[in-house]
């Protein structure tokens, strides 16, 4: 299983590079949508090996994010904006891994929600689950601002919790 994770960044380069850190043992390839062009952004990609595209803003979140799809080439893809990362990031691969194996057949697209822990404290007391991680294939964004994943054939997805734990800020 080849996973491949995500970003769309404008200019947060030092959030990318603690966000880039807590997912390289989860993640086989790194991709980065610069819709910018800030050289430190460039300076944290080649850091952390990272493959970086640089796209023109179309005010169009979706546009983004699908263009970072169309460079990823893992099996499953973890999204992350540049300020999220992984809390526990050794425990990230097992966890989507496991949660993977439960998936129940091949037409059955599953969408796997991370918890967001509190920002407050920094424990593990969950306040959101978002949608993060999904099979690459036959899946896209759709919206412009507070974008969805959706599958390309319009059927139903399936929502499903991974053991994985991101934190923001």
């Amino acid at each position: 299983m080849k996973i491949s994770a995500c970003w769309i960044v404008k200019d947060e380069a030092e959030e990318l590079r603690r966000s880039l850190a807590s997912a390289a043992s989860a993640a086989d390839e790194r991709i980065i949508v610069s819709t910018a062009g800030a050289p430190a952004v460039a300076v944290a990609a080649a850091a952390h090996h990272a493959d970086l595209y640089n796209v023109v803003w179309q005010d169009d979140f979706s546009v983004a994010r699908n263009e970072a799809l169309r460079h990823a080439t893992g099996d499953y893809v973890i999204f992350l904006d540049a300020d999220e990362y992984f809390f526990h990031p050794e425990e990230v691969r097992a966890g989507i891994a496991d949660t993977l194996r439960k998936e129940p057949d091949a037409d059955v697209l599953m969408i796997l929600l991370c918890s967001f822990l509190s920002a407050e404290d920094r424990t593990d007391a969950v306040y959101e689950r978002s949608p993060r991680i999904f099979r690459r294939v036959g899946m896209h964004y759709a919206g412009t601002i507070h974008e969805q994943i959706v599958r390309d054939d319009g059927k139903e997805h399936v929502l499903v919790y991974a053991d994985a734990r991101l934190d923001a800020g």
